[in-house]
């Protein structure tokens, strides 16, 4: 009984020796993250694991980082008896190694250093695109495909793929893709990269992605697949994004909502002592015939009715006002637009439920506002998807250019409209 109890304790004691030096980790570790959704916002969570040694009881990462001298500083040494640690980095060249340690407490094993890189999380938005027709080559008539996307936060390392539409399929990788800061281009085999509807997919290195819904259209007859010497190169062609209206070359809004009224100064609101009207309604329809990755410029006609009312007093105000819009997205369904313009008012009243002649008027006005716009899907390409409804909510100043008195008063108003 002795000699079993001493022989045991010498394999406790010689183990250590037998690990030591030997390689902890296999050849292939666990490299991977996940999003955690807080209060404060999302906070991208790394995970590193690797495989379980039975012969470990606890282990010790140590975790550096790599400077812009090209030097490592350590961030972190921490010890645990899971296979895994969850972190949360910045940015950056890191690298780490694992030490394991036995029911002793000794060193059992030690890895290498494993390097590993964390990517900014950028989400890579997608606006719209242009098709071109690159020239064949000799050797080689089939040519290829240029597909160029242009939107914002194209990286280096992106995965990129497009799914066949409607039904799906196998997806079709680009041969190349090329990214910059505010375009990406796609490079394909014709034979490869048929014609018809895609779904183009952007997956950035951070783990977020965008898409964007194309038509490839087929070669015309101008542009032959088989290469001659009499026909140059082609230029680019722009297709317009699947959703957008067949044919059309600008995108249509109509909206109407509600839109009280609250009085600044001028004479006009004078006999009225409240600093609130809640009658009122507006009517957009706002043609947009530029889209560009920098944002949408269109034009706008906005009628609209307010009412204001007092003990015997009573005023319409119509208005009839043509404005220039600015659109400037922030992701596939939110946008900002600016408006900036001019018209007229009509301000009609009665007394006692009789005419004024008075308050019968015609004012020239200025008018200048700011809207927030959600659509009810995410849409990729410029302004939104046709057919797709949207809520509009904002502020609106009016400036009238009264012969006695000028006045002025703002309009917030909530909306709800389609783009057609």
């Amino acid at each position: 009984m002795e000699d079993k109890r001493t022989l045991f304790v010498l394999i406790l004691f010689l183990l250590p020796l037998f690990l030591r030096g030997q390689d902890l980790l296999p050849p292939e570790t666990e490299d991977s993250f996940y999003i955690e959704r807080t209060e404060e916002g999302d906070r991208f969570i790394q995970r590193l694991a690797w495989e379980k040694a039975d012969t470990v009881h606890r282990y010790e990462i140590t975790i550096e980082k790599q400077n812009s001298a090209g030097e490592y500083t350590g961030v972190l040494r921490e010890s645990r008896t899971e296979n895994f640690i969850e972190l949360s980095l910045s940015p950056g060249l890191y690298r780490y190694r694992i030490e394991g340690y036995n029911l002793l407490n000794s060193l059992a094993g030690i890895s290498d250093w494993i390097p590993f890189r964390v990517f900014p999380a950028l989400q890579p938005e997608l606006y719209s695109f242009t098709q071109t027709f690159l020239p064949t080559e000799e050797g080689d008539p089939r040519g290829g495909i240029e597909i160029t996307l242009y939107g914002m936060n194209f990286v280096e390392g992106a995965e990129v793929y497009l799914l066949p539409l409607p039904s799906g399929g196998d997806p079709v990788i680009p041969l190349a893709y090329l990214p910059s800061e505010e375009s990406a281009r796609m490079l394909f085999d014709r034979e490869v990269l048929r014609p018809g509807r895609y779904r183009v997919y952007v997956r950035n290195p951070g783990g977020l992605e965008g898409f964007l819904e194309i038509t490839v259209e087929p070669p015309s007859a101008a542009s032959p697949v088989e290469p001659s010497a009499a026909s140059p190169v082609e230029p680019p062609v722009s297709v317009p994004a699947e959703d957008s209206a067949p044919g059309s070359s600008f995108d249509l809004y109509v909206s109407a909502g509600y839109a009280p009224l609250i009085p600044l100064d001028g004479y006009l609101f004078t006999p009225f002592d409240s600093i609130f009207y809640p009658m009122g309604a507006s009517l957009r329809i706002e043609l947009v015939p530029v889209r560009q990755p920098w944002g949408d410029l269109g034009l706008e006609l906005a009628p609209s009715w307010n009412m204001l009312k007092s003990d015997d007093l009573k005023i319409h105000i119509g208005a009839l006002h043509l404005n220039g819009t600015y659109h400037r997205r922030f992701s596939g369904q939110t946008a900002l637009v600016f408006r900036l313009g001019a018209g007229v008012n009509l301000a009609s009243g009665t007394s006692g439920g009789q005419s004024t002649a008075s308050l019968f008027t015609w004012i020239a006005a200025i008018n200048g506002g700011i809207a927030f716009r959600w659509f009810t899907r995410p849409v990729q390409n410029p302004g939104g998807a046709a057919g797709t409804f949207y809520i509009e909510t904002g502020v609106e100043y009016t400036r009238l250019f009264a012969t006695d008195s000028p006045a002025g008063y703002i309009r917030p108003f909530l909306g709800v409209g389609r783009r057609f």
